[in-house]
């Protein structure tokens, strides 16, 4: 409840004094008001209070502090997902930021010198140039939005100004280019370990073997290999619908027909004659538990930096290595462009034999 505090000027006249006191965002916020009547007083605090409890971001004015990082980045996550929520990936750098340090600086406090600092403290704590980047490159987007969406005067050259510093420091940087590929050493050792009869707990209801060949054989990605469904699929004319493929401009709604090949097709008839069914999907598993699944048993085998992704690699540069064309990948691939589908083509000589899915 406001309080109304009456005092009288120099002149003789007599003014009301409004102060609320509010707790916003775990912070206490307070404000005032100075009115020549009672009744205009009371009944900003009233409208004031009212307003604040419905949008607490609004309670940040110059001098006051206001709302912190941490409320704008989870309020951004919030209105996105009534929309179309972010990536997985974004979504959780998002919630990690969420959690540091810098989200409970006030936003309209925040400085040069505190963002640098937190480049520096994030940079020791080991994380990569890219990686800290994409710090400065998300809250540079929630700032946009707490500025357009919000009202909030928020100053977005503080966030350009650390950012190139940090750039010419060589404190962030561009993301480089992986050329990580799977060895037929390690495809024949993966191979073994994963159809070598075992107790090896849950991990065993997970057909890891004809997973990787999907992958390798698709060119997709992990989201969308495991949620891939059997109605989308036209064997007659080999094509499959992907949906929802990662897109820069939104993900939801895009979905584009995957050609199928020869290789890819008795990866699939193997998953459908050895995978039970419980819906709808090819591989009817969890992206995420599968991910777990695959950097485990790549530990028990010993081999070192090989990401899922890395089998998107192999598939797209095992295409270029058999002559396709750029745009006889991108039918399998899916990717829009060349210099989007370049990152991943890292062709070789061609062997007179190399490692092949065997049923």
């Amino acid at each position: 409840m406001a309080t109304i505090v009456q005092r009288k000027k120099k002149d003789g006249s007599t003014v009301y004094t409004a102060q609320i006191r509010l707790r916003v965002d775990g912070r206490v916020y307070s404000e005032s008001q100075t009115f020549n009547k009672r009744a205009i007083a009371v009944t900003w605090a009233d409208e004031r209070e009212d307003e604040i409890k419905h949008n607490p971001a609004i309670a940040a004015r110059p001098g006051s502090g206001g709302v912190s990082i941490r409320y704008l980045i989870e309020q951004y996550l919030t209105d996105r997902a009534g929309v179309e929520p972010l990536g997985r990936t974004k979504a959780a750098h998002l919630r990690m930021l969420a959690s540091m340090a810098i989200a409970e600086v006030p936003a309209l406090a925040l400085s040069r010198q505190q963002l640098v600092a937190h480049v520096q403290a994030r940079r020791l704590a080991g994380a990569g140039p890219s990686t800290v980047a994409n710090d400065l490159i998300w809250l540079r987007v929630v700032f946009r939005y707490a500025r357009t969406a919000l009202g909030l005067p928020l100053d977005r050259s503080v966030i350009d100004d650390a950012a190139e510093l940090c750039r010419a420091e060589r404190l962030t940087g561009s993301s480089r280019r992986r050329s990580r590929r799977p060895s037929d050493a390690e495809l024949l050792q993966l191979r073994d370990w994963f159809c070598a009869p075992r107790l090896s707990g849950r991990a065993s209801s997970a057909p890891m073997y004809l997973i990787m060949w999907f992958a390798i054989y698709s060119c997709r990605r992990m989201s969308e290999i495991f949620s891939l469904r059997l109605a989308d699929f036209d064997r007659e004319h080999m094509i499959w619908l992907v949906r929802d493929v990662k897109n820069p401009g939104g993900s939801s709604g895009n979905h584009l027909e995957m050609r199928v090949t020869d290789r890819l097709l008795k990866v699939i008839d193997a998953i459908l004659a050895q995978v039970p069914r419980k819906d709808d999907r090819l591989l009817p598993f969890n992206a995420k538990t599968i991910g777990t699944y695959w950097g485990n048993h790549l530990k028990l085998c010993g081999i070192e930096d090989l990401h899922f992704h890395d089998l998107r690699h192999e598939g797209c540069s095992r295409l270029a290595e058999d002559g396709l064309s750029i745009p006889q990948i991108q039918q399998v691939s899916l990717h829009e462009s060349w210099s989007s589908l370049q990152v991943y083509v890292n062709t070789r000589p061609r062997k007179p034999a190399r490692v092949e899915f065997e049923p």
